[in-house]
Order: structure tokens, then C-alpha cells, then sequence
């Protein structure tokens, strides 16, 4: 507990306006329906907003996250390297468990007959019709998103992360691949699957302390003799 307060404190500029996110959604999901959130942002788009929402949602693309790991294991900063792995992976079993056991259907398929007619889509991006919830973007944005903020030296950067992760969040339903509620139940699964995974090693190092200490105490004493 003591060591999820640390990193909860010392992160303060990512998780502050994370937890105003999750504050704000709930409130929109309390107060709206799936159909009016989503028409109300699909709604709003343009011709230069369709080229730019089409690269915006690359950042909560797998592969994204495995360039971030990729830089890693060239700059040999393997153990970041092994806890961005398992937050990814972590991220990706949650993720596709959940779609295939709610199998819900995308806003292409929601809306019917209606589609054609009410939902935007960009000609040049492949809309999928099953498996909506949660979004795998958005849980993937933010698992990479939360993972930078916390290994950053520059703390002040979580708030560009998080910005970033938003806007993955965002480009999912303005190119009518998710419903609001995927991508706010997909921010939660990518950054609590960051915060266990890297909660997990910092508790092991803190546990591994003392006993590192014992260690290098018995051999300078031994060294002594």
C-alpha cells in the first residue's frame, strides 16, 4: 500500500488529471447514452481532422508500444525493458478476453440501417464491426502512456502523456471504431495494468532491499578478515 501512495505522489502530474478524466467520463456516461456520446463527438469531424485523427491513433497501436520497447532493449535498459513487456502483455490478455466474452457490437453494426446516415467513417480506414469493448487502443495508449510517466525523470511530462493517451482515446470513436464507454473502460484497464505491473517490481526491490544489504555487509566483512 505504502508503495502504491509513493508512486501515486510521486507521479502527481499524470495521475491528477488521469483521475479528473475518470471523474469527468463517469459523469457523461451517467448523464448520456452509449448513442448520444458517441454520435456527439463522431459527429464533430472534417476533412484535415480525418488525416490527422488517422496518425493520432497509431499511438495507442501495438506496435507503437513495441518500438518504445524495442528502444529500450537497444539502449540496454533491460529491466525497464522486461516490465514494459509484461505491461503490454498484461494489457493484451485483459483486453482480448474481455472483447470476446462481450463480443459488442461496433458503432457500424449499433447503428443499423442508420449508419450510413448518422455515423462518420474515413474511407481509407477499415471499420470493424464486433468485439468493441473494451478498446485496445486506448487500453494500450494508456498502458505505454502511464509507463512513461513513471519511469520519466521529467514528471511534468504526465501531463503530456496523458494528453496523448486522450487523444489515441479519442481518434477510436471519431473514426467509429469504439463507443465512449470502450474507451473509458479501456484507460482504466491500461493504466491500472501499469501500475500493478510496475507496483510489482518496485515491492520486490523494496522486499530485496535488506536482504542486498546482508549480502554486501557479510562479503565486506569477509573481505575484512
Amino acid at each position: 500500500m505504502k508503495t502504491l501512495f509513493t508512486l501515486f505522489r510521486n507521479n502527481l502530474y499524470f495521475f491528477l488529471p488521469f483521475l479528473l478524466w475518470l471523474a469527468v467520463g463517469g459523469v457523461l456516461l451517467a448523464t448520456h447514452s452509449q448513442r448520444d456520446l458517441f454520435l456527439s463527438i463522431n459527429g464533430e469531424h472534417s476533412h484535415w481532422g480525418d488525416v490527422i485523427v488517422t496518425g493520432l491513433t497509431y499511438l495507442g497501436d501495438g506496435i507503437m508500444f513495441g518500438v518504445v520497447l524495442f528502444l529500450m532493449l537497444v539502449t540496454q535498459r533491460f529491466r525497464l525493458f522486461f516490465i514494459g513487456l509484461a505491461v503490454l502483455l498484461l494489457v493484451t490478455l485483459i483486453v482480448q478476453v474481455a472483447k470476446h466474452y462481450f463480443n459488442a457490437p461496433r458503432p457500424i453494426i449499433f447503428f443499423g440501417d442508420e449508419a450510413s446516415t448518422l455515423v462518420h467513417t474515413v474511407k481509407w480506414v477499415t471499420v470493424h464491426s464486433s468485439c468493441s469493448f473494451p478498446s485496445g487502443h486506448s487500453s494500450a495508449a494508456f498502458g505505454m502512456f502511464s509507463f512513461l510517466a513513471l519511469i520519466s525523470s521529467n514528471k511534468k511530462l504526465g501531463i503530456v502523456f496523458v494528453l496523448l493517451a486522450l487523444l489515441a482515446g479519442y481518434s477510436r470513436i471519431y473514426l467509429a471504431q469504439h463507443f465512449f464507454a470502450d474507451v473509458y473502460v479501456g484507460s482504466i484497464i491500461g493504466t491500472l495494468s501499469t501500475i500493478i505491473v510496475y507496483g510489482f517490481f518496485k515491492f520486490r526491490d523494496t522486499k530485496g532491499s535488506p536482504e542486498l544489504c546482508r549480502e554486501a555487509l557479510l562479503k565486506a566483512n569477509t573481505s575484512a578478515v
